[in-house]
């Protein structure tokens, strides 16, 4: 692939990466997650309230809008989930074009992630772009420790992108706490790129977000359905054995940024 891929080649990359197309993520789980969202279940519902307003039908309903597979009653639950790619290429567009308009208007723009390992390479490209660009890329809240279910963590910041951490491991998670912490330090955010609870707890706040949700995490897609999220790619967030998959997607988001 070129060093600055087209769109038709980025859509290409996507579905040979499992990033988008058929996506390693089974019926069973996506089915178990659209219920822990509608039963309010706080570990899959990042910070966003009001969820258990929905019923699991209509949580599943929001999956093909927005990531273009449906459930058909009675497939194997052991089966793969789909990600149409067009959608979410569109959606990256829309992304390209707000971090290029953070950048041109200054904005204060905060990057973090609850997917170290697969999100982590891909922020902090963008978050050096669009600092060099001339957003305000900042680090609230970096090295604060508290305590977090037993264990004591800390906020870091690799580079420019917030994570949640105990001496050198870098954790997954799914909490809005560490975020709402951030937030509190921060004295101006205008947008977040983030995962999880990190981008749930900025949209509950009503910060507009540039977020990353896989098609087992509906909590966030169902936020930009009610209007709280403003931007939302529906993509596989861990594909595994390489986060280097994520790079042509980088490629192309920086090209579509800088030459704004």
């Amino acid at each position: 692939m070129p060093d600055l891929p087209t769109r038709d080649e980025l859509g290409r990359h996507l579905v040979t990466a499992r990033i988008a197309g058929s996506v390693q993520t089974p019926v069973w789980d996506v089915l178990r997650k659209a219920d822990l969202v509608a039963a309010g279940d706080p570990d899959h519902c990042f910070g966003l309230s009001g969820m258990h307003r929905y019923t699991q039908a209509e949580v599943l309903a929001e999956v093909p809008r927005q990531f273009g597979w449906t459930y058909t009653p009675g497939e194997p639950g052991d089966g793969p989930t789909w990600i149409e790619p067009g959608p979410l290429l569109d959606e990256i567009d829309r992304a390209a074009d707000r971090l290029a308009r953070a950048a041109a208007a200054g904005e204060h723009v905060l990057f973090a992630t609850g997917h170290p390992t697969g999100m982590l390479g891909l922020y902090q490209q963008l978050a050096v772009a669009v600092r060099e660009a001339g957003a305000k890329v900042s680090r609230p809240g970096d090295g604060l420790a508290f305590r977090f279910h037993e264990h004591r963590r800390r906020i870091i910041y690799t580079g420019w992108v917030a994570v949640l951490a105990s001496g050198a491991n870098l954790y997954h998670t799914h909490e809005a706490h560490p975020m709402e912490l951030v937030l509190e330090q921060a004295t101006e955010v205008d947008l977040v790129v983030g995962d999880h609870g990190w981008a749930g707890a900025a949209a509950e706040r009503g910060i507009d977000v540039v977020a990353v949700a896989d098609i087992n995490d509906p909590a966030l897609p169902m936020a930009k359905a009610e209007g709280r999220a403003g931007i939302v790619l529906g993509m596989d967030d861990n594909v595994r054995p390489s986060p280097s998959a994520y790079d042509p997607l980088a490629e192309y988001l920086l090209a579509r940024i800088l030459r704004q």
